[in-house]
């Protein structure tokens, strides 16, 4: 059954939980991986992912599908992820240096993988990033989304993704090279 079907059938009251439970299967990892690349932290991840399935059940029955869902889908966790990062940021006053510093000295042992140098100078390389050119090269280059889902999920023109894909790949080599 297709998206659109699923939401169909959420929007007309036929088996609601059904339908939602569909979506979430089939959504659930992709929106937290991209969670998770945001924020680092496997519970702050697992946090915002709840919240966003919680607005979606709630706004789903509005939802047009003028657009994917997914795409719907991502910006709401994106629109999530950016809220919580910013509120973690007032309540904690800590910065993002600060918040790497942290995942640097105590990492995940959760995934049982060992971390690689490269691996560890690409993650603080992305987490140095501004917010929104994270995103955008977490949609374009781990998704493969094209420029046109990722303004859309993002809100911006084709024009301001290219830019902040580019602006995200220059720093991040400057930064890797640097360190």
């Amino acid at each position: 059954m297709t998206d659109q079907a699923l939401i169909t059938q959420f929007q007309n009251g036929d088996s609601k939980e059904g339908a939602f439970t569909q979506l979430l299967k089939r959504h659930k990892e992709p929106v937290f991986f991209q969670i998770k690349k945001m924020v680092l932290e496997h519970a702050d991840a697992d946090d915002i992912a709840q919240a966003v399935w919680i607005k979606v059940w709630n706004k789903l029955d509005g939802f047009k599908q003028e657009s994917a869902f997914s795409t719907w889908l991502f910006r709401v966790a994106y629109n999530e992820t950016l809220n919580f990062i910013a509120q973690k940021k007032r309540i904690q006053g800590q910065t993002k240096q600060n918040q790497l510093e942290q995942e640097m000295e105590h990492p995940s042992t959760q995934n049982g993988l060992n971390e690689t140098a490269i691996q560890i100078k690409l993650e603080r390389a992305i987490a140095e990033l501004p917010e929104k050119q994270r995103f955008v090269f977490m949609l374009r280059y781990y998704e493969a989304y094209d420029y046109e889902k990722i303004a859309s999920i993002t809100g911006t023109t084709v024009g301001g993704a290219k830019a902040n894909y580019h602006q995200a790949v220059k720093k991040m080599t400057e930064l890797i090279q640097n360190t």
